[in-house]
């Protein structure tokens, strides 16, 4: 009688044998309104992070960075990933998208 042993590999070699598959790319939006005056915070989010101010005048200031960012109406920001970033309505109040692709 013959026995046949089968060992298993590790995952490593075993992901080289099978095609690779491409993670989808996934984007998300999210709205943040900030009242004239006031200062909201947006926590370090996961993936490439681009803030688009709609309306108003917003004042970005990033964590642990010395640079301060204003953005006007109709414009955009990207700034590194994995900071907390702080965000005050300068004149009127600011509605800010952002917009996360992981």
């Amino acid at each position: 009688m013959l026995l046949v042993t089968l060992a298993l590999q590790p995952a490593t070699f075993v992901a080289r044998l099978l095609p690779a598959r491409a993670r989808p790319r996934v984007t998300r939006w999210y709205a943040a309104p900030v009242r004239h005056g006031a200062t909201r915070a947006i926590e370090p989010l996961a993936g490439e992070v681009t803030l688009y101010c709609r309306e108003g005048e917003a004042w970005v200031t990033e964590d642990g960075c010395v640079k301060d960012v204003v953005l006007q109406a109709k414009e955009s920001y990207r700034p590194p990933p994995g900071r907390q970033l702080l965000v005050h309505a300068l004149h009127g109040d600011c509605m800010l998208e952002i917009r996360v692709d992981e």
